[in-house]
This record gives structure tokens, C-alpha cells and sequence, in this order.
């Protein structure tokens, strides 16, 4: 099958895919909104207010990459999906959610998906109240998750093993974003640093964790696995990179977030390092007058963004994202013909190679 024609089929799956899962998630929030948990009314109320937000969060437009990958997973088996299936794959997508709660609190971001951050939500004129909201409502939001993932239905020892995966992922993930954090502080903004952050954080969180998670919970050998986790190093080093590249020149309308955050706040990216590896003295100085600054004015930002092409690091990221997600999409290849389902096969080739083309 050609390269494109696997990207686009993997991309029209998905889409189907979404679509189901959220309107499995809906149900999901209308059952945990009416337990209507609390021991007195401004209590329940307050309970409600930040359930009804975490829905409205958690069912913004979202790719449900994770949880496609539970899906995929666990048909590579040839085991047909069901409810348990399901289950796993909302509690992948309820801890997405926490964690972007977490993660636009740390970035101090004011718009995920083009709607407010939880923190700019629940803000209202207090920023003290509304970073310590986030941090609550993603606490919950979190051990929600891991609730589904234990309530799922599947045997307790395939439970266990499963839950094993995504505690140690996400404990990986939370070392990732410390690092993500850190790196502005370390100096020396060296690709090998970006790549480290990136297998640290993207490679587990997006690929490897919910891919594993969905092994274990079919079956899956050792073999499989290990190419599973070979594949989730690639494909997710490709999808942060692409992600890194929107979140400098993407279309606001279609990501849903600034294009500028990730320049204002500094975040390291190979965009940044190569440009300040490879750049002119002018190009460096173009970029850092509005690396990590805020303030930055409109006409600063369209000058940095230009330096970061002219420099050749534009292209180069590009290429690099590409030439992971062929080298996952070639990994993944080695289960054809083997007895695996063809249909998971072929989505996990080429939703990697879609990961590096997309817009959002």
C-alpha cells in the first residue's frame, strides 16, 4: 500500500474512532456528574461546578490518539473490542486531560483547544485560586482515570499488569515535564537534550504507554511488544517535533492555542536549539529577544519566526520529524504476516506517517 494511501486510511479511522469515544466519554461524565458526591449543598455544588468543567474539558475537539492506540493495541491480538476495551481506552483520555490541566498551569497558558485553561476558568479575578483549582480538578480528573482502568472489567491479573504500565508511564511522563521545565534552567540547548525530553516524555505518554497498556490487556508476546515499544520511540519523537513546529507556525483556528506560547515561555525545542547551533549572530539575537519573554511585541515574534526559517532550522526539524516517522512506520511493518490483525497493523504504519503531516 503507497505511504500516503496508509496515512490517509490511518487518519480516516481515527476520525471514527473519536467520534465513539466521545460519545462513550459523555456518557461516562453524565454517570460521575450524578452521583453527586458531597456532605452539604455548597459542597456538592462546588463538586458539580468542577465536574461539569472537567466534561467540558475532557470533550473539547481532541484527536483520541491514545485511546485509538488501547484500540489498536488490543486488536493487533485479533481479539474483537468490547466494553472493557472502551473503558481502557476513556481511562487513557481521562489522565490526557488531567495532565493538560497540569501542564497549562505550569505553562501559564490561557487557552487549550480554543477554550480557557482550568486555571482561567476558575480564576475569576484570583489567579492564587484559579492555579490551585487546576491542580484539584486535575488531581481528580486523574485518579478518575486510573479508576476506569480498574474498573474495566478484564481479569485481575491482566488489570494488574495494565495498571502497573500506566503508573510507571505516567510517572515517566511526570519526570519528562520536570525535565521540560528544567531545561531553560540547564544551559547548553543541545539537540541531544530535546531528543532526551522527548523519548522521556511524548515517545511514553502519547505511544508507548497506551500501546502497552492495550498489549497487555490482549496478550500480546514479547516479540510484539518490543516492537510495539520500538515503534513508540520513534513515532513519538516524530509527533512531538511536528507538534513543536505548530506550536510556532501552526493556525491558531485549527490547533486551538497561541502560535507564540511556545517562544514566549521558552520552551526548548529543536527549533530553538538548531537555530542557536547553526544561525547567524543576527538570527540568534533575533530569536532570543523573544525566547522566554512574555512581552514580547507582535512584530519581535514575526522576526524571530523568520530567523528560525532562514536559519535552516525550520527544515531540518521538518526533516528529522519525517524521517523518524518512517523509521517507526518501518519498525511497526516487521508484524505483518506473522498472524497479527492486518487492520491494526497497517493503522499503527500509518498513523505515524499522518502525525508528521497534520495541522492540529
Amino acid at each position: 500500500m503507497e505511504t500516503n494511501d496508509l496515512g490517509r486510511r490511518a487518519k480516516a479511522r481515527l476520525e471514527l474512532l473519536a467520534k465513539e469515544a466521545d460519545s462513550r466519554l459523555e456518557k461516562y461524565w453524565e454517570e460521575e456528574i450524578a452521583s453527586n458526591f458531597g456532605f452539604n449543598q455548597s459542597q456538592k455544588e462546588l463538586i458539580r461546578k468542577m465536574l461539569l468543567h472537567a466534561k467540558e474539558h475532557n470533550l473539547r475537539k481532541a484527536k483520541r490518539i491514545r485511546a485509538s492506540f488501547i484500540y489498536y493495541s488490543f486488536l493487533l491480538g485479533g481479539i474483537k473490542s468490547d466494553e472493557r476495551v472502551w473503558r481502557a481506552a476513556e481511562a487513557v483520555e481521562l489522565v490526557h486531560t488531567a495532565l493538560l490541566m497540569h501542564d497549562d498551569f505550569m505553562d501559564r497558558d490561557l487557552v487549550r483547544r480554543g477554550l480557557p485553561t482550568t486555571q482561567v476558568f476558575f480564576a475569576n479575578g484570583d489567579e492564587h485560586y484559579g492555579d490551585s483549582m487546576a491542580v484539584n480538578v486535575g488531581d481528580a480528573v486523574l485518579c478518575l482515570g486510573f479508576e476506569r482502568l480498574l474498573t474495566s472489567g478484564f481479569d485481575s491479573e491482566k488489570v494488574n499488569n495494565a495498571m502497573k504500565q500506566f503508573l510507571r508511564g505516567i510517572t515517566n511522563t511526570a519526570y519528562g515535564q520536570a525535565y521540560d521545565t528544567s531545561l531553560p534552567k540547564l544551559g547548553d540547548m543541545s539537540e541531544e537534550k530535546v531528543m532526551s525530553l522527548h523519548r522521556a516524555k511524548t515517545a511514553i505518554y502519547t505511544y508507548e504507554n497506551p500501546l502497552l497498556i492495550g498489549g497487555i490487556l490482549s496478550g500480546l508476546n514479547r516479540e510484539t511488544m518490543d516492537v510495539l515499544h520500538d515503534y513508540s520511540v520513534d513515532a513519538g519523537i516524530a509527533f512531538q517535533l511536528q507538534d513543536d513546529v505548530l506550536g510556532v507556525y501552526g493556525d491558531e483556528e485549527k490547533t486551538g492555542k497561541s502560535a507564540n506560547s511556545d517562544l514566549l515561555q521558552g520552551k526548548v525545542t529543536l527549533l530553538v536549539s538548531k537555530t542557536m547551533e547553526i544561525g547567524s549572530k543576527e538570527q540568534k539575537i533575533d530569536l532570543m529577544r523573544v525566547w522566554g519573554k512574555l512581552d514580547a511585541n507582535k512584530n519581535e515574534i514575526e522576526v524571530a519566526k523568520k530567523a528560525i526559517k532562514e536559519s535552516g532550522s525550520y527544515k531540518y526539524s521538518v526533516e528529522v520529524a519525517r524521517n523518524y516517522a518512517k523509521r517507526a512506520s518501518g519498525s511497526v511493518a516487521k508484524l505483518h504476516g506473522i498472524g497479527l490483525n492486518e487492520e491494526a497493523v497497517n493503522y499503527l504504519e500509518g498513523i505515524a506517517l499522518y502525525m508528521v503531516e497534520r495541522e492540529v
